[in-house]
C-alpha cells in the first residue's frame, strides 16, 4: 500500500483545486514562511479524523474552510481525499484504491466518503488501524511535535509506542468492553434498585387487596341500610315541613292585626308630638328674646361703667400735666446755666490746639531734611560696596588662573612620578598577571562546589518528583472512588426518573388515566403531585391522604366525565378525580383551631404543605380538618380537647379520625413513596452535581501535580545546565592567565619610551613656575586695595547709623505730638455737641410744655360730654328691665302647657310598646318556625346529595333499595358500626386485585433480568482480562524490538553513543511511563530533557526510523523536524530518509538544503496573491536525467 494522490478545494489557504500525486521515494514540500506549506499536513490530518480545532491552527472547525480575500468571496465548504494504491490488500477492502474523502460545510455538517460512498468516521479509523496511518500515530509529524513528544510527561509518550507496537486494536476493544460492563452495571443496579421497590409493594397490595374484598362486602350493607335510612327521613322530614307551613301562615295573620293597631296609635302619638315641638318652639323663641334683652341691658351698663372709667381717668390726666408743667419750668433753668459753662471750656481748648499744631509742622520739617541726609550716605556707600566688589573680582581672576597652573603642574608632577616609576610598574603589572591566575583557579574551584550544590538540588528535585508522583497515584485513587459515588447517584437518578415517567407505584387506571390524558389543558396530575411536603412530615400527609394521594385533580366536572368514561369505555377499573369547579375545602372553625396552640402539636395538614394557590380547595378538601402531632401521646389529648371532631395523624403515620377510631403500627419499608419521589429526585440530583465539582477539583489538583512535576524535571535540567556553564567559564579564566602575561611582556616595551616623555615634562613644570611667580605679585596690589576699599565703608556706614538714630528720634517726638493733637481736637468736638444738645434739650422741654396745656383743655371737654351720656343710659335701663319681666311671665305658662302635652304623649307610648312587644313575640315565633323549615329543607337537601354524591340515585330510583322492614332505632347503630369498620379500613385501593398481579408478574420478569446482567457482566470481565494478556504480551515483544533498533539507529545517526527506552514500572507493563534515556560520544549517559536542543531532535528522528524499522508505515508526513540539526546531521538524516524510502514513502516540508537535495520530486508552496496559497511541482530525478544527458552531449 502506498499514498498515491491528495486532492485539496477550499481547505485553509489553498483556495482552488489543488492535485498532489506522489510518487515512491522522498517527496519534498518547500517555499518560504508564511505560503501555506504546513497546510498541507494539517490537510491529512483532518481527512483522516482530526476533530480538534486547536490541533489544525484554528478557533473552531469552521476555520479551516477558506474565508476569502481581498479579491475573493470565502468558500462555502472545503473538501480534501486521500487515494491510496491498495494493491497488495493492506487495506481491509476489496479495492485496488482507496479514496477517503472529508468535507464540511459552514453550518458546521461534516461528511465522510470511502470510494465516494457516505460513510462514518469510525469506519475510517477502524479501516485504518494497526497501519500506522492515523491522527495520532507516527505517521503524521508535524511542527514541533518532535519536541513535545519528548517534552511531555513520560506516562503521555505511551501513545505513540502503543500505536507502533499493534495494540491500539486491543486497547479499543477493552475500552469498548469496560464502557460495556459500566453500562451492565448501571443496567444491573437499575434492575435491582426496581425489584427492591416492587418487592417492597407485593406485601403491601396483598394487604391492599384483602382490605379491597372486606370493603366491598361493608359497604354493600352500608348502602342498603343508608338508602333505606334516606327514605324514611326524606318521609319524617317533608310532614314536619307541611306542619311548619300552616303554623307560618297563622303566625302571618297575627303580625298583621297587631301592625294596624299600631298604625293608629302612631297616628294620635304623631299628633301629641306636633303639640311638643310647637310649645318647645315658642319656649325657645321666649327664650332668644330674654337672652337678646338681657344681654342689651348688659352692654348699656357696661357703657355705663366705661363713661365712669373715662370721667375719672380724664380728672386725672388733667391733674398730672399741671404738675409736669412746673417741673419743666425748673428743668429749663438748668440747662440755660450748663450751655454758658460749656461754652467758654469750647473757646479755650481752641487756644491749645492752634499751638500744638504749629509745633508740629515744625518738627516734619526737620524729619524731612534728616531723611534726605540719611539717604545721600546710602547712596555713598553703595558706590563703595560695588567698587569693593570689582577688586574682589579681579583678585579671584588673579587666584583662578594660578590654581589652574597650580593643579596643571601636580598633574605634569604626578605624570612625571609614574614615569619615573615605570620600571617598578612593569614587575607590579607581572604581579598582577599571576594574582590573576591565582584568581581564575579560586573561581575555578567555586565554580566545582557550585557544581556540587546544583547536583544536590536536582536531587531534591526529583525528590519532589517522587513525592509528586506518590500524591499523584493517591489523588487517583480518590477519584475513582468519587466516580464510582457519581456513577452511584447518577444510576439511582435514572432510576427513580424512569419510574416518574412510567408512573411506577400508581394504580393501573390512575397510570393509564395519566398516560392518556397528562399534559392536557384542565388535568393536573394526582394529589402527591400538586403538594410539595417538607421531609419530616412526609409519613403523616401520606397516611392521612392514603389512597387520596392518586387522586385525580382537574379543572372542571366534565374533564372528569371525559377520564371516567375513558375508564369505562376500556375496561381499566375506577379512579377518583378532583374537579376544582366543584371541591370545596373544609377547614378548622375558629374555636378548634385553638388545639393548633397544644403541646405537641406541630400544624395544621394543609398549613403545612405547599402548593399552589389554585389547588386551595383541593389540599383543603382532604387536609384541611387534618392535624399533626408529635406523637400519639400529644394526639390523644389534642383530639380529647377538640371532641374528635377532626382527623389527626401523628409524625410516625398513626391516625386518630374523627369518629373516635384509631389506626397505627408499624408501617413497610420502602424505597421511596410517589409522594417523596420528586424530593428524592432533586437530593440525588443536587448529589450528582456537589460530586461532579468534587471531581473536577480532584482533576484539577491532578493537572497540578502533573504541571509540578514538569516543573521539577525543568529545574533538574538547569542544574545541569548550570555545571556546563561552569565548566566554559573554567576555559574563560584560563584563558585570562595567558593574557595576563602577555600584558607583562607589553609592559617591559614600554619602558624604553619613559625617558624620553620625562624631559618633556620637567620643561613644561619650569614654565608653569615663571607664570605662578607673576600672578602672586598681582595678587599683592589686588588685596591692598581691597583692603583699603573696606575701610572707607566701614567709616560711612558708622556715621549712617548715628544720622539714622536721630532722625528715629525726630519721627517719635513728631507722632507724640501729632497724638497730642488729635485728643485736643476730640475734646473740642465734645464741647461742641454739648452746646447742641443742651440747646435741643430746652428746645424739646418748650414743645412738651405747649402739647401738655393743648391735652389738658381736650380732656376738660371731652369729661363733659361723657356725663351728658351717662344720664341718657340710665334711663335706657330702667326701660329694658320692664320689659324684661313681662317676657319672663310668658315664658312660664308656655312651660306648663308643654308638659302637660308631654304626660299625654307618654300614656300614649306605653300602649304602643305593649302593642309592639306583642307583635316581636309573633315574628320570633314565626322565625323559629321558617329556622326549622330551612334547617329542614337543607337536611333533605343533604340527603339528597349525599345519596346522590354515594350512590348516584334520587329518592325515586332510590324507592326499589328501600327495606320495607327498616327500624330507625336499630339500623342507626348497625350504620355507625359499618362505618366505623369502613374507617378502620383506612385508604382502600378497590384496583389492588388486578395490579397485585400485574406486580407479581412484573416482579419475575425482572428477577429474570437481572440474572441474565450478572451473566453478561461475567462474560464481559473475562474478555476484559483476556485483552490485558494479549496487550502485555504484544507490547512487552514489540517494545524489546524497538529498543534494540532503536539503539542500533541511534549509534548510526550520533556515530556512537548509546541509547535505550525504560520501562519506570516493568510489573506495569500498560500502565507505567516510558523514559528515554541518551548518551551522545563523549558525554555521560543521562535522562532526554537535559541533551540541547540538537540532540533532543536527533534522538526523536531515531525513535522515528526505529519504529519505522519494526512496522513500516505506508507513508510519513515529516514537517521541518529537522531544522534544529546542523549541516552535517542534515545530511546524516536525509541519507537515512533516503534509505528508509524503499519501504515507506517520505513527504517532507524543509528548508533545509540537504534535505532537499536527496528528494525524488520537490513541490513548491507559493503565495503571489495574498491569502492564497498555490503549488508547482518538479520531478528531480527526471530533471537530473535531463542534465546528465546535455553534459554528455557536450563533451561529444
Amino acid at each position: 500500500m502506498r499514498l498515491k494522490k491528495l486532492e485539496i478545494y477550499g481547505f485553509k489557504s489553498f483556495a482552488d483545486r489543488v492535485e498532489m500525486i506522489f510518487p515512491d521515494g522522498v517527496t519534498g514540500v518547500v517555499g518560504p514562511n508564511g505560503s501555506g506549506k504546513s497546510n498541507i499536513g494539517d490537510a491529512v490530518r483532518w481527512v483522516l479524523g482530526e476533530q480538534s480545532a486547536k490541533t489544525l491552527r484554528g478557533a473552531k472547525m469552521e476555520d479551516v474552510i477558506f474565508g476569502g480575500t481581498e479579491k475573493r468571496k470565502a468558500q462555502a465548504y472545503c473538501e480534501v481525499s486521500l487515494v491510496f494504491d491498495n494493491s497488495d490488500g493492506k487495506l481491509p477492502v476489496d479495492y485496488a484504491e482507496v479514496m477517503i474523502t472529508r468535507r464540511v460545510y459552514r453550518s458546521g455538517d461534516s461528511e465522510y466518503y470511502l470510494n465516494k460512498s457516505p460513510c462514518r468516521l469510525r469506519d475510517i479509523i477502524d479501516l485504518m488501524r494497526d497501519t500506522g496511518i492515523g491522527k495520532e500515530g507516527y505517521s503524521l509529524i508535524g511542527q514541533g511535535r518532535i519536541d513535545e513528544i519528548l517534552s511531555v510527561k513520560s506516562e503521555e509518550r505511551r501513545n505513540v509506542f502503543e500505536e507502533a507496537a499493534g495494540i491500539t486494536k486491543y486497547k479499543a476493544r477493552k475500552a469498548e468492553a469496560e464502557r460495556r460492563m459500566e453500562n451492565t452495571a448501571e443496567n444491573l443496579s437499575r434492575v435491582e434498585d426496581i425489584l427492591n421497590e416492587v418487592g417492597a409493594r407485593l406485601p403491601e397490595l396483598e394487604n391492599q387487596a384483602g382490605n379491597a374484598r372486606e370493603y366491598m362486602k361493608l359497604t354493600d350493607e352500608l348502602r342498603r341500610l343508608e338508602i333505606s335510612s334516606f327514605a324514611h327521613n326524606h318521609d319524617r322530614l317533608t310532614d314536619s315541613l307541611e306542619q311548619a307551613e300552616a303554623q307560618s301562615e297563622s303566625l302571618n295573620e297575627q303580625i298583621q292585626t297587631l301592625e294596624a293597631n299600631d298604625e293608629a296609635l302612631r297616628a294620635d302619638n304623631r299628633e301629641k308630638e306636633q303639640g311638643i315641638l310647637d310649645a318647645e318652639a315658642h319656649i325657645a323663641e321666649l327664650n332668644r328674646q330674654i337672652l337678646d334683652q338681657t344681654r342689651s341691658c348688659e352692654i348699656i351698663e357696661g357703657d355705663l361703667g366705661v363713661l365712669r372709667e373715662r370721667i375719672a381717668s380724664a380728672e386725672k390726666d388733667i391733674a398730672r400735666l399741671e404738675k409736669e408743667n412746673e417741673q419743666a419750668q425748673l428743668r429749663g433753668g438748668e440747662l440755660v446755666r450748663q450751655r454758658a459753662e460749656s461754652h467758654e471750656r469750647r473757646n479755650t481748648l481752641a487756644s491749645e490746639l492752634e499751638q500744638i499744631r504749629a509745633h508740629c509742622r515744625e518738627l516734619s520739617e526737620r524729619v524731612e531734611k534728616a531723611a534726605a541726609d540719611v539717604q545721600l550716605r546710602e547712596e555713598t556707600i553703595e558706590q563703595g560696596k560695588e567698587e569693593m566688589i570689582r577688586s574682589f573680582n579681579a583678585l579671584s581672576d588673579v587666584k583662578s588662573a594660578s590654581a589652574r597652573l597650580t593643579a596643571t603642574r601636580e598633574g605634569l608632577t604626578q605624570r612625571l612620578g609614574v614615569l619615573k616609576e615605570g620600571g617598578r610598574a612593569g614587575r607590579e603589572a607581572v604581579e598582577a598577571a599571576q594574582r590573576e591566575v591565582e584568581s581564575a583557579q579560586k573561581k575555578l574551584d567555586d565554580a566545582r562546589a557550585d557544581l556540587d550544590e546544583l547536583q544536590k538540588k536536582r536531587a531534591e528535585a526529583l525528590a519532589r518528583q517522587g513525592a509528586l508522583q506518590a500524591e499523584n497515584q493517591q489523588l487517583g485513587g480518590s477519584i475513582q472512588r468519587t466516580g464510582g459515588a457519581l456513577r452511584e447517584a447518577q444510576s439511582r437518578l435514572k432510576m427513580l426518573e424512569q419510574m416518574q415517567r412510567d408512573y411506577e407505584g400508581y394504580q393501573n387506571s390512575v397510570r393509564e388515566v395519566l398516560r392518556r390524558f397528562a399534559g392536557r389543558e384542565g388535568v393536573y396530575g394526582v394529589v402527591a403531585g400538586i403538594v410539595h411536603v417538607p421531609r419530616e412530615i412526609e409519613r403523616a400527609v401520606e397516611m392521612a391522604l392514603g389512597g387520596a394521594m392518586q387522586n385525580i385533580v382537574c379543572d372542571r366536572e366534565e374533564d372528569a366525565k371525559v377520564m371516567i368514561d375513558y375508564l369505562r369505555a376500556n375496561r381499566m377499573g375506577r379512579a377518583t378525580f378532583l374537579p376544582l369547579s366543584s371541591v370545596r375545602g373544609r377547614v378548622l372553625s375558629a374555636q378548634e383551631r385553638q388545639v393548633l396552640r397544644m403541646d405537641g402539636c406541630v400544624g395544621l395538614a394543609s398549613e403545612l404543605v405547599q402548593y399552589d394557590e389554585k389547588f386551595r380547595p383541593v389540599v383543603e378538601n382532604l387536609l384541611g380538618r387534618t392535624v399533626v402531632a408529635r406523637d400519639l401521646d400529644a394526639g390523644i389529648a389534642i383530639m380529647r380537647a377538640g371532641r374528635h371532631a377532626f382527623r389527626l395523624v401523628t409524625l410516625e403515620g398513626d391516625v386518630m379520625h374523627s369518629g373516635g377510631s384509631m389506626t397505627g403500627g408499624s408501617v413497610n419499608a420502602r424505597s421511596t413513596s410517589i409522594l417523596s419521589r420528586q424530593r428524592e429526585i432533586d437530593e440525588h440530583r443536587a448529589a450528582a452535581k456537589s460530586l461532579s465539582e468534587k471531581l473536577d477539583a480532584l482533576n484539577k489538583r491532578v493537572e497540578t501535580i502533573k504541571n509540578d512535576l514538569t516543573e521539577a524535571q525543568r529545574h533538574a535540567a538547569a542544574a545541569g545546565e548550570a555545571v556546563h556553564q561552569q565548566d566554559i567559564a573554567v576555559l574563560r579564566e584560563q584563558e585570562g592567565v595567558k593574557f595576563a602575561k602577555g600584558r607583562a611582556v607589553q609592559a617591559e616595551q614600554a619602558q624604553s619610551h619613559a625617558a624620553l616623555e620625562r624631559e618633556q615634562l620637567e620643561e613644561s613644570i619650569r614654565e608653569i613656575d615663571d607664570e605662578l611667580e607673576a600672578m602672586q605679585a598681582r595678587t599683592g596690589q589686588a588685596e591692598q586695595a581691597s583692603v583699603t576699599t573696606q575701610e572707607d565703608i566701614a567709616r560711612a556706614t558708622q556715621q549712617l547709623s548715628d544720622k539714622r538714630q536721630a532722625l528715629e528720634q525726630l519721627r517719635a517726638e513728631l507722632a507724640e505730638r501729632r497724638a497730642t493733637e488729635a485728643g485736643k481736637q476730640a475734646e473740642l468736638e465734645n464741647a461742641q455737641r454739648d452746646e447742641q444738645r443742651f440747646d435741643g434739650s430746652r428746645q424739646e422741654l418748650e414743645s412738651a410744655a405747649a402739647i401738655r396745656r393743648r391735652s389738658g383743655e381736650a380732656l376738660r371737654q371731652r369729661a363733659e360730654k361723657d356725663r351728658a351720656a351717662l344720664e341718657e343710659k340710665q334711663q335706657d335701663v330702667a326701660k329694658r328691665r320692664e320689659m324684661l319681666e313681662n317676657t319672663q311671665n310668658a315664658l312660664r305658662a308656655e312651660e306648663t302647657r308643654r308638659e302637660e302635652l308631654r304626660v299625654r304623649a307618654s300614656e300614649l307610648n306605653d300602649r304602643m310598646e305593649a302593642s309592639r312587644r306583642q307583635r316581636e313575640e309573633a315574628q320570633e315565633a314565626l322565625h323559629r318556625v321558617q329556622m326549622m323549615q330551612s334547617r329542614w329543607t337543607a337536611e333533605l337537601k343533604q340527603l339528597q346529595d349525599r345519596i346522590w354524591e354515594r350512590y348516584e340515585l334520587t329518592l325515586e330510583n332510590a324507592r326499589p333499595f328501600c327495606d320495607p322492614d327498616y327500624d330507625e332505632s336499630v339500623s342507626r347503630g348497625r350504620i355507625d358500626a359499618l362505618r366505623q369498620q369502613v374507617r378502620a379500613l383506612g385508604s382502600v385501593n378497590v384496583g389492588a386485585l388486578q395490579e397485585y398481579e400485574e406486580t407479581r408478574t412484573r416482579y419475575e420478569e425482572m428477577d429474570k433480568q437481572r440474572a441474565d446482567l450478572r451473566k453478561a457482566q461475567r462474560d464481559l470481565e473475562e474478555i476484559v482480562s483476556d485483552l490485558v494478556r494479549k496487550m502485555e504480551k504484544q507490547f512487552t515483544e514489540q517494545f524489546k524490538l524497538l529498543n534494540e533498533h532503536f539503539s542500533r539507529t541511534f549509534t548510526q545517526l550520533f556515530g556512537g553513543g548509546t541509547a535505550m527506552l525504560k520501562l519506570q514500572d516493568e510489573k506495569d507493563v500498560l500502565g507505567c511511563g516510558i523514559d528515554i534515556v541518551a548518551q551522545p560520544p563523549g558525554k555521560k549517559l543521562q535522562l532526554l530533557s537535559l541533551l540541547s536542543g540538537g540532540e533532543r531532535a536527533l534522538t526523536a528522528i531515531a525513535i522515528l526510523f526505529a519504529m519505522l524499522d519494526i512496522r513500516p508505515s505506508p507513508f510519513c508526513i515529516l514537517d521541518e523536524i529537522e531544522a534544529a540539526l546542523d549541516e552535517a546531521n542534515v545530511a546524516n538524516f536525509a541519507d537515512y530518509l533516503k534509505q528508509y524510502s524503499h519501504d515507506t514513502q517520505f513527504i517532507v516540508v524543509t528548508h533545509r538544503k540537504g534535505t532537499m537535495e536527496r528528494c525524488d520530486a520537490l513541490y513548491g508552496v507559493a503565495m503571489e496573491e495574498k491569502g492564497v496559497s498555490r503549488m508547482v511541482s518538479v520531478q528531480l530525478s527526471e530533471l537530473q536525467k535531463q542534465l546528465e544527458d546535455e553534459s554528455n552531449d557536450l563533451e561529444q
